[in-house]
């Protein structure tokens, strides 16, 4: 499975556990609804600057969520996706 593919396995598991708090289900889903929704702060259609945007936001929302997980959601979740310890 390539390493994209384990990442948004891992994001969505992360989503749809039910020990994660309300707050970064939130921030989750509205940072899928920013990337999935063609309302945009810069259009897409202006050449790199478009995609630039979605990237940050996206990835700034992914990393707030992130955060605020706890960690024994995150150590399950990790270890189901990846393997790891």
């Amino acid at each position: 499975m390539s390493i994209f593919l384990q990442r948004l396995r891992y994001y969505f598991l992360i989503l749809f556990d039910r020990q994660t708090p309300w707050h970064v289900k939130l921030i989750l889903g509205v940072g899928l609804l920013y990337i999935l929704v063609p309302v945009d702060f810069l259009a897409d259609a202006i050449p790199l600057f478009g995609w630039l945007d979605d990237l940050a936001i996206a990835s700034f929302l992914v990393a707030l969520a992130t955060r605020l997980v706890p960690q024994e959601v995150m150590s399950r979740v990790k270890r189901k996706v990846f393997g790891a310890k």
